[in-house]
């Protein structure tokens, strides 16, 4: 387990490295460079304050964790710490690097090979590939935090030549570590020029994704919009009427024809209204079901009742639904099947019944306009 100081370190080495700085606006402008070695610096205070530092050092202050920070430099092999309160790269940036051009990238070294180990794979295949200078690197991407090293190596040689002699050798398979499994090298420019493209092409294709899905949650948001208008607009929400239901029955139907109104509880929509749509929906899509229009027989209307007739009075199976309020003297019974309505004003022509000390008139919906009275 790595401890907090390391945990620090590797990600201070992160966002210094190859595979990051180069490639981070934000950083790009705190940059401060040194004509003399062509290296970079960065402030530690603006470190300090990148969200995973701050998780780093949860109790520490910003100027504490920047003279963290500072301490954690001190340590790297790839950073140091500068004057003025910044932390600076030991090498160049890729782009500024004076060296890319004859030097090479070596990988597939065990991560515990040491620079006497590269010396002597060098030797062995290619004599007069004396290297100028060596870096071990360390692996960046390593899920433990440990600032374990990758195998991987940037070899300075002494010239372009030696260092296209190396990439040759490891082409013809005659690079070999110890064991005899083949190592592999590329000129440290192309794979600067190569590991910059893979970003280029990463940022390309994420941010097609991103316009993909930016596309697709407007074109969803602008269906449901549509739906909306063309489906739930034929519904009124209200609520705070003051006065009674014809009022609002006559308001309403001054701007249009009212099918069906529900003054009993706020925002509610009635069952029946549902399987309406639902229906509707049907039809135009071809599966049959009929309109409002078509469902006769199985509304009936009533007038009259007593004032303390209460909804469970009128509804009985197989009843779908009663439009009435307490206190109102007429109202709506809807059954569920088309003949319901002229089976029950046949049965209460021949009996009747009283609601509430009162004897309703009662009416058959035939369409829109017309009714059949009992009563």
């Amino acid at each position: 387990m790595a401890s907090d100081e390391d945990k620090l370190l590797r990600q201070l080495e992160f966002y210094m490295s190859d595979a990051s700085l180069p490639y981070d606006t934000f950083l790009a402008g705190e940059l401060r460079r040194s004509e003399a070695d062509a290296t970079v610096s960065v402030s530690a205070a603006t470190l300090a304050g990148f969200p995973r530092v701050v998780a780093l050092l949860p109790d520490l202050s910003a100027e504490e964790r920047a003279e963290a920070l500072v301490a954690a430099a001190a340590r790297s092999d790839t950073l140091r710490a500068c004057d003025g309160g910044h932390i600076g790269r030991r090498f160049p940036l890729p782009a500024d690097d004076p060296a890319a051009d004859h030097s090479v990238f070596l990988e597939g070294l065990p991560p515990s090979a040491d620079e006497a180990a590269v010396l002597e794979v060098l030797a062995a295949c290619v004599p007069d590939a004396a290297p100028a200078s060596t870096r071990r690197l360390r692996d960046l991407k390593d899920d433990r935090q440990a600032r374990a090293f990758s195998g991987k190596w940037h070899v300075e040689l002494a010239d372009a030549a030696a260092a296209q002699a190396v990439v040759d050798a490891a082409a013809a398979k005659s690079l070999r570590k110890p064991g005899g499994q083949a190592l592999r090298a590329t000129l440290l420019r192309a794979h600067y020029e190569a590991e910059a493209a893979k970003v280029a092409e990463y940022r390309r294709k994420t941010a097609e994704k991103q316009a993909k899905r930016k596309a697709e949650a407007e074109a969803a948001e602008a269906e449901a919009l549509r739906h909306a208008h063309k489906e739930h607009g034929k519904v009124l929400r209200f609520s705070g009427w003051a006065a009674d239901r014809q009022a609002l029955l006559d308001a309403c139907g001054a701007h249009g024809e009212v099918a069906w109104a529900d003054d009993g509880a706020e925002g509610h929509v009635d069952e029946y209204w549902k399987q309406l749509q639902l229906r509707l929906a049907a039809k135009k899509a071809g599966g049959g079901g009929g309109g409002f229009g078509e469902e006769k027989g199985v509304v009936l209307a009533f007038e009259g009742v007593g004032p303390g007739t209460r909804r469970e009075e009128l509804k009985a199976l197989p009843v779908r639904f009663v439009d009435f309020n307490r206190g109102d003297s007429d109202g709506f019974v809807r059954f569920a099947a088309a003949g319901g309505a002229k089976a029950a004003l046949e049965a209460l022509a021949a009996g009747g019944e009283e609601a509430s000390g009162a004897m309703p008139q009662i009416s058959r919906l035939i369409s829109a306009k017309k009714r059949l009275i009992f009563g």
